[in-house]
């Protein structure tokens, strides 16, 4: 068991939906920090500001400690940003059992046509800036205990059962 299951990947990599789908599975708490941004910006994030996204972030750091304190495990988590990403897992939670789970996807194309998706639930539509944290985070991060998995042709379920086997191990 973790204290957090990571759930890393640009906009349109299918983080909510396999999160989602991992909460049924475990029965585990699910945290977005989108949830979060949503309380200060508009529907297209074009109000997003540094005091805004430090807040945000320092409201979920909460969350996540207070869910652990009260005994929760296996807490999924989203939502991040390439500024944040490495703040919350190597600096504020880096005491706690995690895992990183990083959605990635090969084809820039397929990426782009997700993010311009009408049907997506964020209202973010920037798929230059969803490629450009895709190929950052393909290439150049690294965090301890991360697997990364390519969703580009994957269902969402079938990203779940691979999750689910790493989380075997």
């Amino acid at each position: 068991m973790y204290d957090f299951i990571f759930i890393l990947g640009a906009q349109g990599s299918g983080k909510t939906t396999t999160a989602k789908l991992l909460k049924q599975k475990l029965d585990s708490p699910y945290l977005d920090l989108d949830w979060i941004r949503g309380i200060h910006l508009n529907s297209d994030w074009s109000n997003m500001s540094k005091d805004e996204e430090k807040m945000s972030v320092e409201n979920l750091i909460y969350l996540l400690k207070n869910y652990v304190k009260h005994e929760y495990k296996n807490i999924i988590v989203c939502g991040f940003t390439p500024e944040n990403v490495e703040q919350i897992i190597n600096e504020e939670l880096k005491d706690y059992k995690s895992i990183v789970i990083t959605l990635t996807l090969k084809n820039d194309e397929v990426l782009k046509s997700r993010v311009l998706n009408e049907t997506r639930d964020s209202g973010f539509r920037d798929y230059e800036e969803s490629i450009k944290f895709n190929t950052k985070l393909k290439d150049e991060l690294s965090f301890p205990n991360e697997y990364k998995i390519d969703n580009t042709n994957q269902t969402p379920e079938e990203s779940v059962k691979e999750i689910e086997s790493i989380l075997a191990k």
